[in-house]
């Protein structure tokens, strides 16, 4: 089917003006003109996710809740039935389509909200429930991570070292009787619009895991330079999005979600540079270990600055 006919299976308009948006790794995403109106359609990338109709049944229960809650903040985006689902297929691809949010703040230019809008998410979905099928295997799961590395041929000893470390740093951290909630799993400004309120898109993600992955994604994606100040911002909006949810444990392992994501990330970034088939799509294999490198320099970093990061978390959530 052509991809301007798809608005028709939601009972919309065909798309008169198409305009694919390569900005995320992922889906194939466009801006679509129906009827004069503005929608953002996507295609779900069924070669990373394997059970898409879950990632969208999971999305229906995001909806739910926020549907129902208390909150005039922070919003999720409505994506429109077809029949009784929220997703079409066509030629074997899942589609979605939602209205255009349009932006009116940079919310990269403002950590604060894009704190408070994942710590506000964390929050409404506490006590909620999603399917138990992982909607991409092993994400977020940094020893399997770990391991499909270490099976390459060529990586750098000192890297393995650095990242063993890790590995056991956060074992002793992670373990199983720290909590579990309902996360992003792909917390960055990016992924906020700010509008008349801030909305929290690519829902995709989802999942059951600790708050402090959701919390360290934030830092990595805030917090580019060697100025900390954007790391108390994100830090405030976060503690005040959750309101007090957390525990005590979970306060104190915020900083190490810090460490995890930014060492997944380069570790995944590494395994790309190493495989023909990639998760992040269209970089190269030069483009991907220049990011993994980049990734190790903010470990360092991250690392060096724990004192003062742990003092901030300490301080914003009243410890």
């Amino acid at each position: 089917m052509d991809i301007s006919c798809i608005p028709k299976l939601f009972c919309l308009p065909e798309a008169e003006k198409l305009t694919e948006l390569n900005k995320g790794h992922i889906n194939r995403t466009f801006l679509a003109v129906c009827g004069g109106e503005k929608y953002i359609l996507q295609s779900l990338n069924r070669s990373v996710f394997h059970a898409p109709e879950v990632v969208m049944d999971n999305i229906g229960c995001i909806e739910a809740a926020f549907a129902t809650a208390e909150c005039s903040e922070t919003a999720v985006p409505h994506f429109i039935a077809c029949g009784d689902k929220n997703y079409a297929v066509a030629d074997g691809e899942i589609w979605r389509i939602y209205n255009y949010i349009a932006a009116t703040a940079d919310t990269a230019a403002n950590a604060a909200a894009a704190g408070l809008a994942f710590g506000t998410f964390v929050r409404i979905m506490d006590g909620k429930k999603l399917s138990d099928t992982p909607v991409i295997e092993n994400f977020h799961d940094f020893d399997s991570y770990f391991r499909a590395l270490a099976s390459k041929k060529g990586v750098e000893h000192s890297v393995m070292e650095t990242l063993y470390k890790l590995r056991d740093d956060l074992g002793q951290v992670f373990t199983g009787a720290l909590k579990k909630r309902i996360i992003h799993g792909d917390a960055k400004p990016d992924n906020v619009i700010c509008g008349d309120i801030c909305t929290i898109i690519d829902l995709d993600t989802a999942m059951y895991g600790h708050a402090a992955i959701d919390y360290g994604d934030l830092v990595r994606s805030v917090c580019r330079g060697n100025d900390l100040a954007p790391v108390c911002e994100v830090t405030e909006g976060y503690a005040k999005g959750l309101c007090g949810l957390l525990d005590d444990d979970e306060v104190n392992s915020l900083y190490y979600g810090v460490l995890w994501i930014t060492g997944e990330l380069a570790v995944r970034y590494l395994i790309d540079s190493y495989s023909e088939v990639k998760y992040f799509r269209g970089k190269s294999s030069a483009d991907c270990l220049d990011r993994a490198n980049e990734l190790f320099c903010r470990l360092d970093f991250f690392d060096s600055h724990g004192t003062e990061i742990k003092e901030m978390i300490m301080s914003c959530f009243g410890l």
